[in-house]
């Protein structure tokens, strides 16, 4: 008889695993859906907010931030699209070295330098992804310029004394204008100093 409910026992404890278990699947799939719930959807849910009392209202934006947040914290905050929207600008960075007080020199870079096929077929294509990550991240730009400063230390026996990340767009055409151009680009390229990490007299 002892024997018999300790079985019953453990076969409890099993279901209620295997519960526990199937709901956190189902939590994690739920807020993957969630997270990537299309645009229109998001647009429904603020009007429905709207017409509720301003209490409810709260308590269920309360409930959606705290489901964003867990999202977040477990790495399920990421957004899936199959046709995202394009950016309407083509840009790109120009990384330049100045040695002493002469004129800034273009590093010999991924991207902005002359490359084999293999190179650009192989191992370029993250650089873009990586120049993405830089974008918003001045931290992450000036810790860059500083490795470059390890890697290209000085040049005709003159140390470097800074680096400079400019930024250059040009804006992508509409179709229509594209079309009657013969160009997705715009003639017009626009850059500016990102950024400049000076060195000193290291």
């Amino acid at each position: 008889m002892q024997k018999h409910r300790g079985i019953e026992g453990l076969a409890r404890e099993g279901r209620f695993k295997r519960r526990l278990l199937s709901c956190f699947i189902l939590l994690n799939i739920g807020t993957v859906l969630f997270i990537n719930r299309p645009a229109a959807v998001v647009e429904v849910e603020e009007g429905f907010f709207q017409t509720l009392d301003p209490g409810i209202a709260y308590e269920l934006r309360y409930s959606r931030w705290a489901l964003q947040y867990y999202a977040f914290i477990v790495g399920l905050n990421n957004q899936w699209q199959m046709f995202g929207d394009l950016s309407r600008y083509y840009w790109w960075y120009t990384i330049k070295a100045k040695y002493g007080d002469g004129e800034p020199r273009v590093l010999p870079l991924p991207l902005q330098s002359d490359r084999s096929f293999w190179e650009r077929a192989l191992f370029d294509f993250k650089e873009t992804k990586f120049h993405h990550t830089l974008y918003t991240r001045p931290t992450a730009r000036e810790a860059y310029a500083h490795y470059l400063a390890r890697q290209y230390p000085e040049y005709e026996g003159v140390p470097i004394s800074s680096i400079t990340i400019d930024l250059s767009w040009q804006q992508i055409l509409p179709r229509e204008e594209a079309a009657r151009r013969g160009t997705h680009l715009d003639s017009t390229i626009t850059t500016q100093v990102l950024q400049t990490v000076d060195f000193g007299s290291q």
